[in-house]
Parts: structure tokens; C-alpha cells; sequence
């Protein structure tokens, strides 16, 4: 019996706009009309992802993905929520605060 090889699903990020192994990126979902980092990747919701990198958050921030992706106007209180909760989460010496 053939095994079929199984291929990682690939997502896009919304700030460099480039597809990458889901597993690589960071996903958000909308609960209601605000965003959250989904640490598990399970969580229900219409979800979204960016790249690990600190460049690439200070990219979403300047073009405004986030209120792209949201289809509203994120205040900057709640996009510093967002920086903060990724700060919270991922502790691995990944600079997400913008400078």
C-alpha cells in the first residue's frame, strides 16, 4: 500500500505578502471584531498570519494590515495590544516591540 507523501499547508503573511510553511508563521484569529494571537493555531475564528520576524510586525504596522485584515480601524492601543500579546508569547528572543 502507497503512502502519500503529506505536504505542510502553506499561508500567507499579511504584512510581506509571502507564502510559508503554516507551522513558520504566527496566527491570529478575529473573536467578535477583535484580533488575538492564537497561540494553539486551533482556536476558532477567521484567522490570519505573520512571519516570526520583527520586521515584518513593524511592516503590518506601517501598511496597516491589521485593520486590512480586520475590515476595521484598529486604534493604536489595540495594535500595541497585539505587539504586546506577542511579546507575551513568544519569549524567544524575538524583538517584536517597535522602535
Amino acid at each position: 500500500m502507497r503512502r502519500h507523501k503529506t505536504t505542510k499547508p502553506m499561508r500567507r503573511c499579511i504584512a510581506c505578502r509571502e507564502s510559508k510553511p503554516q507551522d513558520e508563521l504566527i496566527r491570529f484569529v478575529l473573536k467578535g471584531q477583535d484580533p488575538v494571537v492564537d497561540i494553539s493555531g486551533r482556536a476558532e475564528g477567521r484567522g490570519f498570519y505573520l512571519c516570526r520576524s520583527a520586521e515584518c510586525i513593524k511592516t503590518a504596522v506601517k501598511r496597516k494590515a491589521f485593520n486590512r485584515v480586520c475590515k476595521r480601524n484598529l486604534d493604536e492601543k489595540e495594535i500595541n495590544s497585539l505587539i504586546g500579546q506577542l511579546s507575551d508569547s513568544y519569549q524567544g528572543g524575538m524583538d517584536v516591540k517597535e522602535s
